[in-house]
């Protein structure tokens, strides 16, 4: 982008070190090539610097980056937060910003890729709730996941929900699966793992409660070989066809 713009700045007006350097140019030479250089128009360098923010995907499928960035940049507005359920969100109304909403309120984190074995732990144990959220972009699609646990859902299961921003970018993610294991096979009371999946990404403004998944906290397995034995830890892979 740099090169792009510098190309045209410099076309765009004379350098100074330059400037009356030519003693020998008449006057008229002189005004002529002001004239050429002036018809470098805006729209022409905007063309150039798009041009060359253009990128291709894994596919061959060109997309534009500033695109993109713009739609994700745009606050996502909601009727209401769609956490709200499960009983960790203090917020009854609308939701102006819903990403700042997640990031302030909620304590989501900023993640570059999605989870693949990744460990969840916990101290505290669960005698109240847990909450473990971030979001991820994917080709400018932004995504949230959050693991968590709460008593006035369920005493025995945790829950995972998923949703993208908006429904465009439900559709432009497309299926997605989510994997859970204990990290210690033998601490998980004969149950090996949960899978869930479907086959498209909810987005926030959908009834998130209907189509999260839950699984048995017996997934949590100990991390007493780890010499934590105080925390309890499970595994969560996520995939999607966008990477």
């Amino acid at each position: 982008l740099k090169q792009a713009y510098s190309a045209s700045c410099r076309s765009a007006r004379p350098c100074p070190s330059l400037a009356g350097g030519f003693g020998g140019m008449e006057p008229d030479e002189k005004k002529r090539k002001r004239e050429a250089a002036a018809t470098v128009s805006g729209k022409d360098i905007l063309d150039s610097i798009v041009k060359n923010m253009k990128t291709v995907g894994d596919r061959g499928a060109p997309e534009v980056a500033a695109t993109a960035a713009a739609s994700s940049a745009v606050p996502v507005r909601c009727r209401h937060c769609p956490l709200r359920w499960a009983g960790g969100c203090h917020s009854d109304g609308p939701v102006r910003d819903l990403q700042e909403h997640l990031l302030n309120d909620h304590k989501f984190a900023t993640r570059n890729k999605l989870p693949v074995k990744k460990h969840f732990c916990t101290s505290s144990g669960f005698e109240g709730a847990r909450e473990w959220g971030h979001l991820v972009t994917l080709r400018g699609h932004t995504l949230a996941y959050v693991i968590g646990y709460q008593p006035s859902v369920s005493k025995t299961h945790g829950f995972v929900s998923i949703f993208a921003m908006q429904h465009s970018d439900a559709q432009a993610l497309g299926p997605i699966s989510v994997s859970i294991a204990p990290v210690v096979l033998k601490d998980s009371a004969g149950v090996r793992a949960a899978q869930f999946s479907w086959s498209e990404v909810p987005h926030a403004n959908a009834d998130v409660e209907q189509v999260a998944g839950l699984f048995p906290i017996k997934l949590f397995s100990s991390r007493l070989a780890e010499g934590k034995p105080h925390e309890r830890a499970v595994e969560i892979t996520i995939q999607t066809e966008v990477s």
